[in-house]
């Protein structure tokens, strides 16, 4: 047969993007006036840290959030939600959408958490057999849960996508959003970014030695630590055309974004913040805007000494001689850390700048410290701006950049819009599952047919008469995976490091090659590292909240995997964590053949990660779910033509197009229209239990594939995991993937070489 046309390799038309509305929720109280009028003031959010028995904890300090009612339908729920619906609805409020149920219809969503629901969720964490342990509550262990309570609140019918990057996620988010509106697979997103103070939470950040008993000081000498806040921050964004369109007024326009890692810690930032510079200078590079145009900067600031002093050092690499003089401001010193809010805060509060002419102040700072030579704004500061720079980070290395200009500054198309559209080839694949440890074992299990679904023994459930079956896979050798010995490797970092270790190798990549290619890792999870979750929090019930163990929290993250691999290969350029229940692994695929098809980036490893875990068996209880569930990981190394052919790789398979879509039928349209390929044209479609039906239906003629049949549900890892099946069986012709879940449907057609 021969080979299918690839997608057009014509550029695509230029979209500015506008931001039209903005909420927040924050211990100033609901609204963004409240937060803007008190950072103008200069008030302190912090108070006593009361909402639960320290237990001796050293950290008594907080933002909390005292005196506010949730919007009708939240107000007996979590907190954290509650907190991002506040926001959420004010945004749509602003943007004038809530009295457009049309509008909203089309509308997706992006959630961004540290945490998401922990605080009710953490009641599962409870060991069992605990009189405090509920097992129902293990669905607000998920990150998708909120999203999907949001989602129906507001009547919002577009996707669904939850991101957790730490405390980048609130600006991931925004970056993520204008992803897809610029690749055309959205024309509206709402973000919102949110957390709320938990035991789990606070014991882990108190444990981490980073808070202070004093005040946050940014950039002072005496600073000596952050304090963490809880609250929620919304945006909404959409193409300037169609905010034009429905009479709507852009607050300003999203005009640059990136993300990234700094690959060099779980905690500390890299030697002079270079994971900040590189996000901070591809956003501008994105917006083509040069360094001399911005006239603001809303740093990152935490008040911690290591991140203020190499924050100061990534402007100084940026801006050079101009970095003294350029106006910087941290809301921290005032809010306090906002958790997985702080980027998307932060971002309101640079809109609010840009529209007021008006700096707010960086609280608490007496004695500026000469390692930290900025121009750091102390009170409100009258300042004419066309555009600001936000910066952010987090643990796990994650760095995300946004600028943003006002309306009436005029841009022309970025660079990226104006390059040749590229083919994407996939170089490398690494996958395990309980069909085996590498991909000769899973192929050779494909062929057999047989499945690999036996009692659960890895772990037991008090509470069940008899194991679950599931699919558990292999033992396996990291060092033959090329993967350095480490102290503590939660399961789900242990598998996804084995399948990118394998995916190199199959790549001919090594750290330095991957350097020199700026290359960077995207992939998803449902649940994350909830398994680490429940060690770590039973330390907290059984000993004392003094007593829990400071190496397990960071490995607790849903982006300990992802980030855990930025550091083991240096992978520091585009950076993701999709947290979605069954496509989480297949946005993250979707976003990352963008970017390489719009030649902002050259190669991406891109795939998933589940593992599983007693609090993701116990959700499938509670929801009624039968079907057994499986752990694996799969990575496919995503790669421009160009690049392949400069380093001579040998192409395992041609990605030939992408669709994301509300439905399964949506989704396959868009990937066959993008790939130039007929339907019947396919060999076989792979699909996962949710998107059977509809394959069946739409495709009589080609061979349907059900992976789950034989390895169990293996959730924000099945779009990878198919995706490599697919390549492992050596079809002659087009192969269609399709996974769906609730208003998320993603679909890819690939072809071997």
């Amino acid at each position: 047969m021969t080979q299918p046309t690839a997608y057009s390799l014509q550029p695509t038309a230029f979209t500015p993007i506008a931001i039209t509305g903005l909420g927040a929720v924050t211990p100033y109280g609901a609204g963004v006036d409240a937060l803007w009028q008190a950072l103008l003031r200069g008030d302190s959010a912090m108070s006593d840290m009361d909402l639960f028995d320290l237990g001796g904890m050293a950290c008594t300090k907080a933002g909390v959030i005292r005196g506010y009612t949730p919007p009708a339908g939240f107000e007996d729920g979590p907190r954290a939600s509650g907190f991002a619906a506040g926001a959420c609805l004010e945004a749509l409020c602003q943007a004038g959408l809530l009295a457009d149920p049309a509008a909203l219809a089309v509308t997706a969503l992006i959630t961004a958490s540290n945490f998401g629901d922990i605080d009710v969720g953490e009641r599962a964490l409870i060991p069992a057999g605990h009189p405090d342990h509920v097992a129902d509550a293990s669905i607000h262990c998920a990150h998708a849960t909120p999203a999907a309570a949001l989602a129906s609140a507001f009547g919002l019918g577009g996707l669904r996508l939850p991101l957790s990057l730490s405390c980048a996620s609130g600006a991931s988010a925004v970056a993520t959003a204008a992803n897809l509106i610029a690749a055309g697979r959205a024309a509206r997103v709402l973000i919102v970014g949110y957390d709320a103070i938990s035991r789990f939470s606070w014991s882990g950040l108190c444990s981490l030695r980073t808070m202070t008993k004093d005040a946050v000081r940014p950039f002072d000498v005496n600073r000596s630590g952050t304090i963490f806040t809880e609250g929620a921050a919304a945006l909404v964004l959409e193409r300037a055309d169609l905010c034009a369109a429905r009479g709507a007024t852009p607050l300003a326009m999203l005009s640059g974004w990136a993300s990234g890692n700094n690959g060099h810690h779980m905690t500390a930032p890299a030697p002079r913040g270079a994971g900040s510079e590189y996000v901070m200078r591809a956003a501008l590079d994105s917006a083509g805007i040069a360094t001399e145009a911005v006239d603001h900067i809303n740093v990152h600031g935490t008040g911690t000494k290591p991140n203020d002093t190499t924050e100061t050092q990534a402007i100084q690499d940026l801006f050079g001689a101009r970095s003294a003089s350029i106006p910087v401001t941290s809301v921290k010193g005032l809010l306090g850390h906002m958790l997985g809010a702080a980027g998307s805060v932060e971002l309101a509060v640079s809109v609010l700048s840009l529209r007021h002419g008006i700096i707010p102040p960086t609280g608490n700072l007496l004695n500026q410290d000469p390692e930290c030579a900025l121009d750091v704004v102390t009170k409100p500061r009258a300042l004419p701006m066309k555009c600001v720079l936000s910066n952010s980070a987090g643990f796990g290395g994650c760095n995300a950049a946004v600028v943003l200009t006002s309306p009436s500054f005029i841009l022309g198309p970025p660079s990226a819009v104006l390059r040749p559209l590229s083919s994407v080839l996939i170089t490398g694949l690494g996958v395990v599952s309980a069909l085996g440890a590498d991909a000769e074992e899973n192929a050779a299990a494909l062929r057999e047919g047989e499945p690999a679904l036996f009692p659960l023994a890895r772990f037991t459930l008090p509470e069940a008469a008899e194991p679950p079956l599931a699919g558990e896979a292999p033992a396996l050798d990291l060092a033959a995976c090329g993967v350095a010995p480490k102290p503590y490797l939660d399961r789900a970092s242990e598998l996804f490091l084995a399948a990118c270790g394998m995916a190199f190798q199959r790549a001919d990549l090594n750290a330095a090659k991957l350097v020199a290619l700026q290359a960077g890792v995207m992939a998803g999870t449902a649940w994350g590292c909830v398994g680490t979750a429940e060690l770590f929090f039973a330390d907290y019930i059984l000993k004392g909240p003094r007593l829990v163990k400071p190496f397990l929290f960071p490995h607790a993250y849903s982006n300990t995997a992802v980030s855990l691999a930025a550091m083991e290969w240096s992978l520091k350029g585009p950076h993701e964590n999709v947290a979605a229940s069954e496509t989480a692994s297949g946005i993250a695929l979707v976003e990352a053949f963008d970017l390489i098809r719009a030649g902002q980036s050259k190669l991406i490893a891109a795939g998933g990660t589940e593992a599983l875990s007693a609090t993701a068996l116990r959700a499938r209880t509670a929801e009624g779910v039968t079907a057994p569930v499986g752990e694996a990981a799969a990575v496919l190394v995503l790669e421009s033509e160009a690049s392949a052919a400069a380093r001579g790789a040998k192409p395992l398979g041609r990605l030939l197009g992408c669709g994301v879509a509300v439905s399964p039928q949506e989704a396959v349209a868009a990937a066959l229209a993008q790939a130039g390929v007929s339907s019947a044209a396919l060999v076989a479609v792979y699909v996962n239990a949710a998107a059977r039906s509809a394959a069946e239906s739409e495709f009589a003629g080609a061979r349907i594939v059900v992976p789950e049949i034989l390895c169990g549900d293996v959730q924000g890892a099945t779009a990878a995991l198919h995706l490599a099946f697919a390549l492992l069986a050596e079809q002659a012709g087009p192969v269609l993937i399709l996974t769906a879940e609730v208003n998320t449907c993603a679909a890819w057609v690939i072809s071997r070489c």
